[in-house]
């Protein structure tokens, strides 16, 4: 008899657990779906449920390898999730290789700063909003005249007189507009000891003769290296130096001439700059044009996206080598997109470009 009611309270006693068990389930699967799936993730039929991963501070994501880029058809393959691929030149002065360019179509941060200064010079970027990078830290000047003369000697290798630097930028000051830039080479001078450590005497502003300048020899500027690959360019008897050039000086373009600044001098600086970076790319591509159209694809869609959206030239010249590579439905798309962007300044494709397209659909 003892036996029995001992096995009657263990039954009851375990029903009572699962009942209780069950409570619980319903309440962690409701609490889930009122949390709006922040609990426990349902997956499909026939599926086991999942937990969401969750990254917490101080959590290092887990990393990929990057992807390594060598020709055009790898570009083609880059997914919009997948590592940025890194330039395979890391050394300063040394240009970016061709496939970084190729790859910018897909991934446009890829390409990273452009360039690597010279160890012991200080940073200068101009290209896109203008950063100045000391010994890995950034540099700033508290007033408005040492930034607008910084400014203005970065775009200036040979430097400007002082007439010509209180005329671009204080007009009409008269002997003020001389205390200004003296004022202002000051706070630069005094700046750049305090972050790169140099005593008293040095000068990161030089007088030569009438003009002032920036020392070679203190900065590296990637707008000067940008001018540099375009002469290099020039004048070289090779195709692969040609390429070489024209690769770094689109790598180094990074947007529009000193971004953000609205300045009367910078327009026709940033638009013959344009200008340039326009050349390169339509160069480029007619150079890779022979044995990889893809990269000639790949360095004109680079072009029009960020460098100039409204240039005709170089649209037409991407339909074109679309059209011989039987890409018709891309060539449609891409004067379609041509324009889009034309309507954006209340514009329509020119009667050249309408002939272009039209032809090279028959």
């Amino acid at each position: 008899m003892f036996g029995l009611m001992v096995m009657v309270l263990a039954g009851v006693l375990i029903s009572w657990v699962r009942f209780r068990l069950g409570l619980a389930g319903r309440d962690i699967r409701h609490s889930g779906r009122a949390a709006g799936g922040d609990g426990l993730h349902r997956g499909a039929p026939g599926e086991g449920a999942s937990f969401p991963i969750m990254m917490t501070a101080g959590t290092q994501a887990p990393t990929a390898e990057p992807v390594k880029v060598r020709s055009s058809s790898d570009a083609e393959r880059l997914k919009p999730d997948a590592p940025d691929p890194k330039p395979q030149s890391e050394r300063p002065g040394e240009p970016v290789p061709a496939a970084a360019v190729a790859a910018a179509a897909a991934a446009p941060e890829a390409l990273g700063s452009g360039f690597v200064a010279v160890v012991g010079k200080t940073k200068v970027e101009v290209f896109g909003v203008p950063k100045l990078t000391a010994a890995g830290k950034a540099v700033a000047f508290g007033r408005a005249e040492a930034r607008d003369l910084f400014a203005l000697l970065s775009v200036s290798r040979d430097g400007v007189s002082a007439e010509g630097i209180v005329e671009a930028l204080w007009p009409g000051d008269g002997e003020r507009g001389g205390r200004r830039l003296e004022s202002a080479v000051r706070e630069i001078n005094q700046a750049m000891r305090h972050a790169t450590g140099c005593a008293t005497g040095v000068r990161f502003v030089l007088k030569s003769g009438e003009r002032r300048l920036l020392p070679a020899a203190s900065f590296d500027v990637d707008f000067w290296r940008f001018g540099e690959a375009c002469q290099r360019a020039s004048t070289a008897r090779e195709n692969v130096a040609r390429e070489t050039a024209l690769h770094e000086a689109l790598t180094l373009y990074r947007g529009p001439l000193l971004a953000g600044r609205d300045d009367l001098w910078v327009l026709p600086v940033r638009q013959a700059v344009q200008r340039q970076a326009v050349d390169a790319a339509e160069r480029l591509a007619e150079l890779a044009r022979p044995d990889d159209p893809g990269l000639a694809v790949d360095v004109l869609r680079h072009a029009v996206d960020r460098i100039d959206p409204l240039a005709e030239v170089l649209w037409c010249q991407l339909m074109t080598i679309q059209a011989e590579l039987g890409r018709l439905p891309a060539v449609r798309r891409s004067f379609a997109l041509l324009t889009e962007r034309l309507a954006e300044i209340d514009a329509l494709p020119s009667v050249q470009a309408r002939q272009v397209y039209e032809r090279l659909l028959r």
